[in-house]
């Protein structure tokens, strides 16, 4: 063990990570990345400005891009959507492109461009807890750089009854038992798996 200079080492408190609080940041585009097989594009970002400038360049979220990222897909039912996020990348980069590049399949042209990023808080099942939560903010959405300062933080996103089903079905609960629980939710119980569970041997379907 080696002796420290105490002086020169600035004192930091457990649990002090300040996390992005919902609302809108100026932003920079770090990569972007084609899934072929899944119809989409996967965009990287960081923050751009102020006191979260360059937040996810930390080593944590080195292997978690879905932290900081936003997907585009090119299906034909989204290119409305797809076509909207473009045109505001082009709104915060005077001079490029963004349809030229895309185009011409070079994706590596939307590294290091500016857009304004959207965040917001939305519901989840948190697994270890057994119960549904607002996890950290999020970026769902692009804007204009000259709308960062105007936008008010969002509501948070909360998932409807057959939203929590199936995020319980995901999570390994049986589809009754998913149901129970949701109803018994909205009924403002807590409900856990041992709870929910009946027996429906006698059900003739299940």
């Amino acid at each position: 063990m080696r002796s420290v200079n105490w002086g020169s080492v600035e004192a930091s408190s457990e649990g002090g990570f300040a996390r992005i609080e919902p609302g809108a940041y100026a932003g920079v585009i770090t990569s972007v990345e084609d899934v072929p097989s899944k119809e989409y594009v996967r965009v990287l970002f960081d923050i751009a400005d102020g006191p979260h400038k360059g937040y996810y360049s930390d080593g944590f979220y080195a292997d978690k891009p879905w932290a900081h990222s936003v997907i585009m897909s090119y299906k034909d039912s989204a290119l409305g959507m797809l076509k909207g996020r473009l045109e505001t990348i082009q709104a915060c980069n005077p001079g490029f492109d963004p349809f030229a590049a895309w185009d011409a399949g070079r994706l590596d042209m939307f590294a290091g461009r500016k857009v304004g990023l959207v965040f917001r808080e939305e519901e989840y099942w948190d697994k270890k807890t057994e119960e549904f939560r607002l996890g950290s903010a999020r970026c769902y959405r692009f804007c204009r750089l000259d709308e960062v300062a105007t936008i008010a933080a969002p509501k948070p996103k909360m998932l409807g009854d057959d939203e929590k089903v199936q995020a319980l079905v995901r999570a390994g609960y049986g589809q009754l038992d998913a149901q129970a629980m949701v109803e018994g939710m909205r009924a403002g119980a807590k409900v856990s798996r041992e709870a929910a569970t009946d027996d429906y041997s006698d059900v003739p379907f299940v």
